[in-house]
């Protein structure tokens, strides 16, 4: 399995930089984009590592927030194929306290581009060991932070991010999960993906920033059973969040960065 990270927070030197997360997957002969970065970050840096975008199988959405989403206008003018998948809502108008964080565009906008959306509300499998979990019970303390709200109505309400998925690949028989920012808490996606599938890898965003110490603490003393052997994380996840792990736990633990290649 091959993984291009296109946008991060933090980048390798000559690549763009953002608040944002893109991946690109290449495993069982698929080409998977995973979240599409807040700009055109994704795509510059897809062509400063000589990637070619148009051959993309699908797209998955882990969430509606900006940083996830708002790169996605640009990847549907280049991809050929231009299948979306999203969590139910997922368009929905968000707020990050006052501040808008939701979509920049809507959803007739991306239709004009060609997008596809497909909504996944249960466990997907979209290709031979390539599947979409959907949001997770709540089994631990984790919960989204209280600043983060949606619109029902006219009224904005505590967002659940009841749009939020997980995409598991499994290649040669090892497992890995990729997450944008685990918002309803990486110890209650671990729980839930354990049930079907033995994780070996994770990648992507933990949304521990402003977690304290003790909060992050319980989470690696949770996760630690888990026997995953490596973490290559970053974007939401916060430096403290990923020194704790590597001091807490059995595993590698590397931080995402732009512009990197991650072979596993």
């Amino acid at each position: 399995m091959k993984i291009s990270v296109l946008c991060n927070d933090t980048a390798l030197k000559g690549f763009e930089v953002e608040h944002g997360l893109s991946l690109l997957i290449e495993a069982n002969e698929h080409s998977i984009l995973f979240d599409t970065g807040s700009t055109d970050v994704a795509v510059k840096n897809a062509a400063k590592l000589g990637l070619n975008l148009s051959n993309i199988d699908f797209i998955v959405v882990s969430h509606g927030h900006y940083d996830h989403i708002g790169g996605l206008k640009e990847v549907l003018k280049i991809t050929r194929k231009k299948k979306v998948y999203t969590g139910p809502g997922c368009l929905f108008p968000r707020y990050s306290g006052p501040k808008f964080a939701g979509s920049p565009e809507s959803e007739a906008h991306y239709g004009k581009l060609g997008a596809d959306f497909e909504v996944v509300d249960q466990t997907t499998t979209l290709e031979n060991d390539i599947f979409l979990l959907p949001a997770v019970p709540f089994r631990t303390a984790e919960r989204p932070s209280r600043k983060f709200k949606r619109m029902g109505g006219e009224e904005r309400f505590q967002d659940l991010f009841e749009d939020e998925l997980s995409l598991i690949v499994i290649e040669n028989g090892r497992a890995t999960l990729f997450t944008g920012c685990s918002h309803r808490g990486i110890g209650n996606i671990l729980l839930e993906t354990n049930r079907h599938w033995n994780i070996k890898t994770v990648v992507g965003g933990l949304h521990l920033s402003d977690k304290t110490r003790p909060e992050i603490e319980e989470v690696c003393r949770l996760i630690k059973e888990m026997n995953i052997e490596s973490f290559y994380i970053g974007h939401c996840t916060g430096n403290t969040a990923i020194e704790i792990f590597k001091e807490k736990l059995p595993a590698t633990v590397k931080e995402l960065k732009a512009g990197q290649i991650i072979t596993i």
